[in-house]
């Protein structure tokens, strides 16, 4: 039977590693765990307004990833009408690319250790002890950019928004640093799995009206690793209270059970008749 690569352990989603007896979260999983309590209400509230939007949204995501995939391989192009919208320029930002190395799996052969046995491809951090699967790695004048592939309702915004302007703003500037917080993760493991340096990060970005680039140089990717780090500690605190939490109910059933059992030999005990010697 075939090993998987990826796993989910409590509903998070895991990888395996080139070591037998490491494995470890996702990089999205530890931003959604480590989300603020107010971006959690609010995914909420948007899931029980829209009951089958994930699904929707996971689905369009999916074919345009696709959609991208084909392109960079030189494959036909087949895309359902209905997401044609998001994929419409999308392939005008992957023309500028000299070269692509990556495109959810490796393009390398020397890459190859990379994917499972089940196909599954995926880079990690020993050092930091999390996995991911960037979309993708391409060369541009000789600089590797990694970049990630997002389809939105509404535009992503680099800039913290200015007070009374559209609401969807703010959605959109989240959007971007926890992509951006992503990328520089992947960075990070692709610079300890596959031994190179990337130079920046590209977030393309495909609506229904318009499509976006964002363009992060080395400097600000290193601040959003920066960003990702506190993120890291932040979820392994999290796993540390749940394991401290679950010993405490663990001694606590312990500790009932044995008094119970007392009680019970106790009881025995006052019930045994009198030896009359």
């Amino acid at each position: 039977m075939t090993k998987p690569t990826r796993f989910e352990v409590n509903g998070e989603r895991h990888y395996v590693t080139d070591r037998a007896d490491k494995s470890y979260p996702s990089v999205t999983t530890i931003l959604s765990a480590t989300s603020s309590d107010k971006s959690k209400k609010a995914l909420l509230n948007w899931q029980l307004k829209n009951p089958n939007g994930a699904m929707l949204a996971a689905k369009r995501g999916s074919a345009v990833h696709q959609a991208c995939e084909d392109y960079i391989r030189g494959k036909e192009i087949t895309i359902e009408e209905e997401y044609l919208p998001f994929w419409n320029g999308i392939s005008e930002h992957l023309d500028k690319y000299d070269e692509f190395i990556w495109s959810e799996m490796p393009l390398r052969p020397a890459w190859k250790f990379c994917t499972g046995e089940d196909g599954i491809s995926r880079v990690w951090s020993h050092k930091y002890m999390y996995c991911g699967c960037p979309d993708l790695l391409g060369i541009r004048n000789d600089t590797i950019i990694i970049g990630d592939f997002k389809t939105s309702n509404q535009p992503y915004c680099r800039y913290y928004p200015q007070k009374g302007t559209n609401r969807s703003l703010f959605t959109g500037w989240n959007k971007f640093n926890k992509c951006a917080m992503q990328l520089a993760a992947y960075a990070q493991a692709c610079q300890e799995t596959l031994g190179i340096t990337v130079g920046c990060a590209e977030i393309i970005v495909s609506t229904p009206e318009i499509n976006q680039s964002f363009i992060l140089n080395s400097n600000e990717l290193a601040k959003f690793h920066t960003k990702w780090l506190q993120k890291v500690r932040r979820y392994q605190e999290i796993k540390e209270e749940e394991r401290i939490a679950k010993q405490i109910l663990k001694d606590a059933r312990d500790d009932l059970t044995s008094s119970d059992v007392s009680t019970e030999k106790s009881d025995k005990a006052d019930h045994c008749p009198a030896t009359v010697s």
